[in-house]
């Protein structure tokens, strides 16, 4: 693997068995160098043969400081700059010997801490090709057909090495290369295709590079799916398919996120692509969201949906300022997991305690008063309240009675400012292929146990929980261990497909009761989350015009599911469990049709379904009866 950076030499990783890796900057045989000088300056060598400790001289200021590291070539020779003296001297080691000496045919090399080193790479054609260094962001490089670190231009012939840069109206800085039918440069300012004749290999004397989109694209890497190029634009914020069109003999790159604007938020900074067991290009956004993106182009499939983690990464917290006009009736409105809310109201100022259970009292200080919204919350069993740090009161909830996040609401956000808990922020992503399918991995951060801490985790089918882990319980009662990645989390728990009641991770585990007939049972321990399915606002059944901001009312959705044990159409429960279901037994999946009546009337005609509990849930289809009022 070669890695870049305009900042650092490029460095080649390298794997020779399954614990032998190793990390080094590139040992280039040869180049690449900047055209070869036009001035009147000459270069004299101490002496021309291969070996160390070689004094290159100038005749004119040339060096720099930085230039330690690079390469120069001397007629036929080259070697690279060891050790600087001034402007005008340096010491080199001869690699190829030299020839010329005091002459002016003479050049540097094109990548140093000077003049930056290339931003990205590709291999394309059995040549490697680097592009876009600080110095010379427009320009490529590609090397010796067949050997990757040789980058000699020769004589032109059809295997040599080859420079070129991109003439353009704007200096367009590229971004990434990405191999494809041609040899696609992705640039701040567009997209350009680097073609040659057809039927012939990409050579020194060949090559033609034209634009053929203006979107320019993001330093993100771009994923290759059959044909087509994925690449994130320039702002971050739309997917690109950068893909031949027959019929224009050209390129175009329609946006992907055309039918779903929002989903990408602020923008993504991650990408990578499963291809088995489903299709799936999935992004990281600057928010920790994770993405994905069915994509079957062959079938004109684009899909976008959105991945939320259990745990958080944010705590619930109040923070207390300009306490005396903190005024009477002041409120903070907690809702918790199961969606029920608790509201506590500030009295008068005093240092008595508060006449109502669920009030407190500003006084004497912001400190103080975070003390007094600390005591009072405290005092509520639903609540476990971190002591105040300054004026910052954090909250929790005692035992989460759902799957949700606590959130508090103040009636003055300027004296009592609030945050909410916010879901895990997922880092990284990263799909590497397996025998049968591909496994993504993500680096996911969470707050656990009070700290900050990031895990590799993967998205594992088998499992129903997030940083889940399983094995089987021996006996009715079952100390549950190695869990200590989840000190101090609420987590669900799901034994032989039955959900248990939830618990909290003591000294990284816990303990299940159970009946004798639950030996040698599985058990999946873990965080739960929400899945959640909604429909587009309806258009239909209005006669005269939109059915748009109409009331209308479902009679009826049917709902069919696949191998799916527990959901909810619009918060009611649908019943899996029947008269005829064992009692004491986890009930059986449901592969069918589930039917909802009445919904209520509202002005969107929209159906949520819900998944709240660690078991499947898939959802072939969703249809109904609507009564749409004129």
């Amino acid at each position: 693997m070669y890695i870049t950076h305009p900042s650092h030499e490029p460095t080649k990783l390298t794997r020779t068995g399954h614990a032998v890796w190793t990390i080094a900057e590139v040992d280039f045989q040869v180049g690449p160098f900047l055209d070869t000088n036009t001035t009147t300056t000459t270069l004299t060598t101490s002496a021309t043969t291969v070996g160390t400790g070689r004094t290159l001289t100038a005749s004119a200021s040339l060096f720099a400081s930085t230039d330690v590291g690079r390469y120069v070539k001397l007629g036929t020779g080259w070697g690279e700059i060891t050790a600087y003296t001034s402007v005008t001297v340096v010491t080199w080691t001869i690699t190829v010997a030299a020839t010329g000496s005091g002459s002016i045919t003479w050049a540097l090399g094109a990548w140093s801490n000077t003049t930056g080193f290339p931003s990205t790479v590709s291999f394309y054609e059995q040549r490697l090709v680097f592009a876009g260094s600080t110095d010379n962001p427009q320009t490529i490089w590609a090397s010796e057909s067949g050997a990757y670190e040789d980058f000699d231009v020769g004589d032109a012939s059809a295997a040599d090495a080859f420079i070129y840069t991109i003439a353009a109206n704007r200096v367009n800085v590229i971004r990434w290369l990405a191999p494809s039918r041609d040899l696609i440069v992705g640039t701040a300012g567009g997209e350009f295709r680097v073609s040659r004749p057809t039927g012939e290999p990409l050579k020194p004397d060949n090559v033609t590079i034209t634009q053929q989109t203006t979107y320019g694209g993001h330093t993100t890497q771009p994923i290759q799916i059959g044909s087509a190029v994925l690449f994130v634009q320039r702002q971050k914020r739309k997917v690109r398919e950068f893909a031949y069109r027959f019929e224009d003999d050209a390129y175009v790159a329609p946006d992907m996120t055309l039918l779903a604007e929002h989903i990408t938020g602020d923008g993504i900074d991650d990408v990578d692509y499963a291809q088995e067991p489903e299709s799936i290009y999935w992004a990281v956004r600057e928010d920790g969201v994770l993405l994905g993106m069915t994509y079957q182009r062959e079938e004109d499939v684009v899909a976008w949906h959105r991945h939320l983690f259990g745990g958080t990464d944010q705590n619930c917290t109040i923070t207390a300022s300009d306490y005396t006009n903190i005024q009477t009736g002041t409120t903070l409105k907690f809702t918790k997991s199961d969606g029920t809310t608790v509201t506590f109201t500030s009295e008068a100022s005093s240092g008595d305690a508060p006449d109502e259970t669920l009030g407190f009292r500003p006084n004497e200080s912001n400190d103080t008063t975070a003390d007094n919204i600390f005591t009072a919350v405290n005092a509520h069993a639903d609540f476990t309240v971190a002591n105040p740090a300054a004026a910052i009161v954090t909250v929790f909830e005692t035992t989460p009675a759902g799957t949700g996040l606590l959130t508090v609401e103040s009636s003055d956000t300027v004296r009592l400012t609030t945050t909410d808990e916010k879901e895990s922020k997922v880092k990284s992503v990263s799909s590497i292929s397996e025998t049968l399918e591909n496994q993504v991995w993500i680096v996911i951060e969470r707050i656990i146990n009070g700290s900050t801490v990031k895990y590799v985790e993967y998205l594992d089918s088998t499992l129903n929980m997030d940083s889940g882990l399983s094995g089987t319980v021996t006996g009715s009662s079952t100390t549950v261990t190695s869990l200590d990645h989840l000190e101090g989390e609420t987590v669900q728990i799901l034994i032989d497909d039955a959900v248990y009641p939830t618990q909290k991770v003591s000294s990284g585990a816990i303990t299940v009761s159970l009946p004798s007939t639950f030996a040698d049972k599985t058990i999946e321990v873990g965080l739960g989350y929400v899945s959640t399915i909604k429909t587009m606002r309806v258009e239909a059944g209005a006669e005269a015009g939109t059915a748009q901001g109409r009331k209308k009312r479902y009679n009826e959705v049917t709902v069919r599911l696949y191998k799916t044990v527990g959901a909810t159409v619009n918060g009611d429960q649908i019943p899996f469990r029947t008269s005829a279901s064992p009692m004491g037994q986890p009930i059986s999946s449901f592969t069918g049709d589930k039917r909802v009546s009445n919904l209520g009337w509202d002005r969107d005609g929209q159906v949520t379904v819900q998944q709240t509990q660690p078991l499947p849930m898939t959802i072939l289809g969703i249809t109904g009866t609507l009564v749409t009022s004129d």
